[in-house]
């Protein structure tokens, strides 16, 4: 889901306690240190860095409603619910849709060997505790579908071996930090469904690795930056329900192991680029509710894996002929157009087509015969 740091924040070991300095609280380790070690949790005393991070969770434990959770000094940390072990740390966290209440504790960044961290699907409000920083082994991070509010902290942007970053689904506000972008690792990126605001920063282009970005359903306004067409390995993107202005960069059919793109639902004016047709692979378009003009790319016709295709609630113009060699097509929605012509005998050898919406158009002529091949129609 990142970040840009407001406030610094540093581990100090103090007697026994661990304070988190800046916007995270103190987190009183001594007691549950003691609790852990020679208990059935940890029975080796000698184990000093399991012992620690026992006592973290039992910490963690206590910020959140958890009492289904099974971490207790009585159990044996390897049988504790959603914690795994890897040569004496915890290396992996995954409570997903536990049903938590609260915050995320600063406390977590003291799991330093971290490499998943999955809250995804909780209700966990607050911000995301800066104190994060200090996993520098993360791989997967998942708090999607909870409450969070705040920013994306750039203390996120310190992950650099990150290769999945799920924020979305929560009520996250301010901008893309631009830094995102130094995540070179990372494979999936998703901050849709927020309240994000701002200009999609041309620096997620440096995301060589990617393969996943979904940014709909926020507030982002500006362009899209062509440098979106350098992400060769990207599969899908989703950019739509923003207020995203200007033309589609014709760079974004340099993406030839794009599956699915969606710009649907922006303010996108201009033509739909013929370059879009160089996109071999793509089995999903949607750029619905839009204010595009011009004729539909002949271009287009090249996509021969296409599935869906929706160009409704746009201002185009000119034939549908362009579209009757997507033999794989299943749904076509060209309604609410200017489009003009007859309607072509070749739809009917689209013999896939479950959809078919031509209303509120201008074309003339007669309905063909043909369009009765399409025994799969609804």
């Amino acid at each position: 889901m990142k970040l840009f740091i407001s406030l610094l924040w540093a581990i100090f070991t103090i007697s026994g306690l661990i304070l988190v300095a800046g916007a995270d609280t103190p987190v009183a380790a001594q007691q549950t240190t003691s609790s852990c070690a020679n208990s059935l949790a940890i029975p080796d005393p000698e184990d000093p860095n399991l012992v620690a991070d026992c006592s973290t969770l039992l910490n963690i434990k206590t910020h959140w409603d958890a009492a289904s959770l099974n971490w207790t000094t009585t159990t044996p940390i390897t049988a504790w619910e959603g914690v795994t072990i890897t040569i004496s740390r915890v290396t992996r966290l995954e409570l997903n849709s536990k049903q938590l209440t609260g915050t995320i504790p600063a406390a977590l960044g003291n799991l330093n060997k971290l490499e998943k961290l999955d809250l995804s699907r909780n209700d966990l409000t607050g911000n995301i505790p800066t104190a994060l920083g200090s996993l520098s082994n993360l791989r997967e991070l998942y708090f999607n579908y909870n409450r969070l509010t705040g920013t994306i902290p750039a203390a996120l942007v310190t992950f650099t071996n990150l290769e999945w970053l799920d924020l979305g689904g929560n009520r996250l506000t301010g901008t893309i930090p631009a830094a995102l972008g130094n995540l070179t690792n990372l494979e999936r990126l998703y901050l849709g469904s927020n309240q994000l605001t701002g200009i999609i920063p041309k620096e997620l282009g440096n995301l060589s690795n990617l393969q996943v970005m979904g940014l709909s359903h926020n507030q982002l306004t500006g362009i899209i930056p062509k440098e979106l067409g350098n992400l060769s390995n990207l599969r899908g993107l989703g950019i739509a329900h923003n207020q995203l202005p200007g033309s589609i960069p014709k760079e974004l059919g340099n993406l030839s192991n794009l599956r699915g793109l969606s710009l649907n639902d922006n303010q996108l004016t201009g033509t739909i680029p013929k370059e879009l047709g160089n996109l071999s692979q793509l089995t999903f378009l949607s750029l619905v509710r839009n204010q595009l003009t011009g004729t539909i790319p002949k271009e287009l016709g090249n996509l021969s894996q296409l599935a869906y295709l929706n160009l409704k609630k746009n201002q185009l113009t000119g034939s549908i002929a362009p579209l009757t060699t997507l033999t794989n097509v299943g749904q076509l929605w060209l309604n609410y157009n200017q489009l003009t012509g007859p309607i072509p005998p070749a739809l009917g050898t689209l013999t896939k087509l479950v959809y078919l919406t031509l209303a509120h158009n201008q074309l003339t002529g007669t309905i063909p015969p043909a369009l009765g091949n399409l025994s799969n129609l609804t």
